[in-house]
């Protein structure tokens, strides 16, 4: 295969927040046709008041868990520093460093150790497990999320509270993204890159307004950065899927290897 023809396979971005952006550009710059559709974008509640109350005395939680980094730039919106007693959690050493550098290195953090692959739930769960189960749990998230590890910690015996800090506006296309979308389809299949299991959902309802759009996704590659999403994808349709690093370097290095495959 040419560079060329390569390069004339689509890659579809769906991660939330500025690194979407940079790898945009960065794909771009590589010459290929790049689409920046972040599958959720991030805004603080409407209504702030039960967030500013729950911040407002801690001295009934032991354990603070941030889901992601998105939920670390929306606390750190109302907290600028944490209680003593107070510990962090993370489901991923990524969320952890964001963690840091938003209320320093000497905060406390218990976070599962290594890649993405190694990271989720259930890994800080065995964290947990390991260190002892904290009494008194806050769950930092937005509407929605995997219950999974709610339900763990109130079957080890913790009081668990979950506060929406953050609301998912799930993914809507504009004419104009549609429009650009039937183009695209009439050439090579996309590659897509996509990093949480409720991404693929986003992705599939935002285009389904375009008629044969998802079958078109589907028929090209994807890259994951866990295994979770990885079986996720396949039951969504695709075929060719490459697990990666969510490091720029690796991502381009699959994205790449994906277009190669697809031929």
């Amino acid at each position: 295969m040419t560079e060329t023809q390569l390069k004339q396979h689509p890659v579809i971005l769906t991660r939330t927040g500025a690194v979407n952006q940079r790898l945009a550009l960065r794909f771009s710059k590589l010459g290929f046709r790049t689409f920046a559709w972040p599958a959720f974008t991030i805004r603080l509640p409407e209504d702030e008041t039960p967030v500013v109350k729950r911040f407002s005395d801690l001295s009934d939680i032991d354990l603070v868990l941030l889901v992601s980094p998105a939920s670390v730039a929306a606390v750190a919106h109302w907290v600028d520093h944490w209680p003593s007693h107070v510990t962090l959690a993370t489901v991923g050493e990524g969320t952890a460093r964001v963690a840091r550098a938003a209320w320093g290195e000497s905060v406390p953090i218990i976070y599962p150790a290594g890649d993405a692959a190694h990271s989720g739930s259930e890994a800080l769960m065995a964290e947990l497990r390991k260190r002892g189960i904290p009494s008194r749990v806050l769950i930092c998230r937005g509407q929605t999320g995997r219950e999974w590890l709610s339900e763990e910690l109130l079957s080890e015996g913790a009081d668990v509270q979950k506060l929406m800090c953050y609301e998912r506006l799930p993914l809507q296309l504009t004419v104009q993204q549609e429009d650009e979308l039937r183009e695209a389809m009439k050439g090579p299949a996309p590659v897509t890159y996509i990093t949480s299991s409720e991404a693929i959902v986003s992705l599939l309802r935002a285009v389904h307004p375009v008629e044969g759009a998802w079958e078109w996704i589907t028929s090209g590659a994807v890259v994951v950065i866990h295994p979770r999403s990885e079986s996720k994808v396949l039951e969504a349709g695709f075929h060719l899927v490459r697990m990666s690093s969510p490091i720029d370097d690796e991502v381009e290095k699959n994205v790449i290897a994906c277009a190669e495959g697809l031929g």
